[in-house]
């Protein structure tokens, strides 16, 4: 996360990783006046959300309940405003990760599914089971782009379900 909150600054432009950090402390954290760990855990967990619906491709976990319980019993004995926001931002930078996905997986459907697909679609004339299908009765510029689609959205479901299991 710290990768994406300081691309900018990397690129030239000057604060604008402090800029950013200011601006989630204050959005989510400060504005709300937190006094207890569920106000505090309810604001962490949108923070992750924000973050995973705004970033492109990108998607962030929270850490365990445990850790962030921990990370406030110790966050809310601070009374200094700009210590808080530093350890907040430490906080999150260590301990809400990405989830990488395997883009290998989406390359490889990518590439096999289309010329899969209109071999299919050629040989399901000659399968009496396929036959009845009517397949060649769709027109390739449908059927091919399709199937790559069901293919990767199904690519990406068996990714969901092994992050989830993991």
């Amino acid at each position: 996360m710290g990768l994406s909150l300081s691309l900018l600054s990397k690129l030239g432009i000057p604060g604008v990783s402090s800029m950013y950090t200011d601006q989630i402390y204050d959005r989510f954290f400060k504005e709300k006046n937190i006094k207890e760990f569920q106000e505090f855990h309810t604001a962490f967990i949108d923070l992750c959300k924000s973050f995973n619906d705004v970033m492109p491709g990108k998607h962030f976990g929270a850490p365990t309940i445990e850790k962030v319980e921990d990370f406030y019993e110790r966050w809310k004995k601070i009374t200094d405003e700009k210590e808080r926001r530093e350890q907040l931002i430490t906080f999150v930078k260590d301990e809400v990760k990405e989830y990488k996905t395997d883009d290998n997986a989406v390359i490889m459907a990518g590439l096999i599914v289309p010329a899969a697909a209109v071999m299919l679609k050629n040989t399901a004339q000659n399968v009496p089971p396929v036959k009845q299908f009517k397949l060649h009765l769709v027109p390739n510029f449908v059927f091919v782009p399709t199937i790559t689609m069901l293919a990767l959205a199904g690519v990406q479901l068996v990714q969901a379900g092994k992050k989830s299991h993991s």
